[in-house]
């Protein structure tokens, strides 16, 4: 994973194993783990100084609402939850800021939904695809039908675009049975 200057970006709806992926990838990196930065946006305190899988690893983070100053001392980055890198909920651009540290030498390796539970691209995403190195397209299973779901849909309208939450309020659904909430 230490090569210098790659960007991967894992994407998927939620379910889809993102968070895993990511985990194994720094402990799978040929430089040691004090050399990976491990990074998650401070709106997402679901999981607290750390990144977590539904699989049950972790891994330590640290929640950030702005471009570490110190993002060039390691050899590698890792970040989760990167649709949630915008206005008001962090400083700074983050498409930018991931690419100059790629640049710089720096291994990237980020996840995120793709899209919203309308389906619509997150643009921050969609903007990382244009540039990754390696696209890794996931798919969860349908919680209706157990076939392979690209959807995550939201339960019950709670009049907000970007929330946090789990099962409690989303689901990955497959095309024929995703909706609306």
């Amino acid at each position: 994973m230490c090569r210098s200057g790659r960007l991967v970006l894992y994407v998927g709806p939620m379910f889809s194993g993102k968070s895993a992926h990511l985990i194994a990838e720094a402990h799978a990196a040929p430089c040691s783990v004090e050399s990976v930065l491990v990074l998650k946006p401070a709106f997402d305190t679901r999981s607290g100084a750390e990144i977590a899988s539904r699989n049950g690893t972790s891994l330590a983070a640290r929640s950030v609402a702005a471009w570490p100053e110190d993002a060039g001392q390691y050899k590698a980055v890792v970040l989760d939850e990167v649709q949630f890198m915008v206005q008001p909920h962090y400083e700074g651009n983050i498409v930018a800021e991931l690419l100059e540290a790629r640049d710089q030498g720096t291994t990237v390796i980020v996840g995120g939904l793709d899209t919203d539970y309308r389906k619509q691209a997150f643009p921050i995403v969609e903007a990382l695809a244009k540039h990754a190195d390696d696209v890794r397209a996931l798919t969860a299973r349908c919680h209706v039908c157990g076939r392979a779901a690209r959807w995550t849909a939201k339960m019950h309208d709670t009049g907000q675009l970007l929330e946090t939450g789990d099962s409690e309020l989303y689901q990955a659904l497959c095309d024929a049975h995703w909706h609306l909430p």
